[in-house]
């Protein structure tokens, strides 16, 4: 290769490698898009087209993050997770949305957990749903459960999910309208960590986790709870959110933001072989861990990581100010950099490269 060929390669690679660590798009493009009703955490990009004519599923891990810790203001005696739903689906079908109102089905699973009826939906849908999986009650709502493996084509590409928090009126955690094929690559994601928000169903005019049943006629669409002091504006109905119940339900201790209660985990096995060749497949090698540790969202002997003293109080760099999570990231850019630009320089001095 030439001095200029091998410098064009370089460079495509640098910008191949900021896209892949910067870049990507989750929710609907222009004219399609509704609002997201999740947060990606992390991602992996796979190789496999979204044509790929074999069998795809996700294995999937639940995880509880609703602790009295957590989430102090009116915490329940005996609180628990229903068991977990999660249906694959195609862009015509919507187990739920924000800013919409619910169906009889989801109304179902936020006021008592049941999921008959949504099954019952899933079902009358026909051809715009795939599968849907159930998981087991959890009695530890820190807990975590692995779920049972569902596929995914290209025609049903979408994962859709609801957990009722008990007690409460309708309060719920889940996503909507995950697509596992990226807008950007067109290929199914490899891994995806899903972080939830708390969302109200709209059906139930409770406003504490033990309120008596109070229907509400007409239904207002579902919402997400929001803190007013957060870094977004609260309440915005034409975003789908409106502020936390009055005694704070859900805030943390500082009342300026709503740690994560709840979040998921896939991962994408590929066709019925083996995972590591000539192993026998077996599950273990290809589920997320039960519990993974999020320094920027994890409280450290009770203190919450956005407690603005969080530092004098544990001794410990604030994993959210630059030192955490966003600078590995960076980190990660500028090495990655920094490596190609010596191999540029070696080019320019030499003249060749072996590849």
């Amino acid at each position: 290769m030439t001095p200029t060929q091998c410098l064009s390669l370089v460079l495509l690679l640098i910008s191949g490698t900021l896209i892949s660590l910067t870049h990507a798009q989750f929710n609907e493009p222009p004219g399609q898009r509704r609002e997201q009703t999740f947060r990606v955490l992390e991602f992996e990009n796979s190789n496999i087209n979204q044509r790929y004519p074999g069998t795809l599923r996700y294995y999937c891990t639940f995880r509880g993050k609703w602790s009295e810790e957590r989430h102090p203001n009116d915490f329940p005696r005996h609180p628990s997770w229903s068991a977990p739903v999660m249906i694959s689906h195609s862009n015509g079908y919507r187990m739920w949305t924000g800013t919409e109102t619910a169906t009889a089905g989801v109304e179902s699973i936020a006021e008592e957990g049941f999921t008959t009826i949504i099954t019952n939906e899933f079902l009358n849908a026909g051809f715009e749903t795939l599968m849907i999986v159930h998981g087991e009650r959890m009695f530890n709502t820190t807990d975590s459960q692995h779920l049972p493996p569902i596929n995914v084509t290209v025609e049903h590409p979408f994962l859709s999910s609801m957990v009722k928090i008990t007690p409460s009126p309708d309060w719920f955690v889940g996503f909507s309208d995950f697509r596992t094929i990226s807008y950007d690559t067109e290929t199914y994601y490899n891994r995806i960590v899903i972080q939830s928000y708390v969302w109200d169903s709209g059906t139930d005019g409770g406003l504490t986790y033990t309120a008596l049943d109070r229907d509400l006629d007409p239904q207002i669409p579902v919402y997400r709870f929001c803190p007013r002091e957060g870094r977004r504006q609260c309440p915005d109905i034409s975003k789908g959110r409106i502020e936390s119940p009055p005694l704070g339900q859900f805030l943390d201790y500082t009342g300026t933001y709503i740690p994560t209660p709840a979040e998921f985990e896939c991962v994408l096995r590929v066709g019925e072989g083996d995972v590591y060749a000539g192993t026998p497949f077996n599950e273990t090698q290809i589920r997320p861990p039960l519990y993974v540790p999020r320094p920027d969202d994890d409280f450290v002997d009770g203190v919450s990581p956005h407690d603005p003293e969080f530092e004098s109080k544990t001794g410990m760099d604030n994993p959210r100010d630059g030192s955490g999570g966003s600078a590995r990231s960076v980190t990660s850019i500028i090495m990655a950099t920094v490596g190609l630009l010596g191999i540029i320089a070696t080019v320019m001095a030499t003249g060749s490269i072996q590849l």
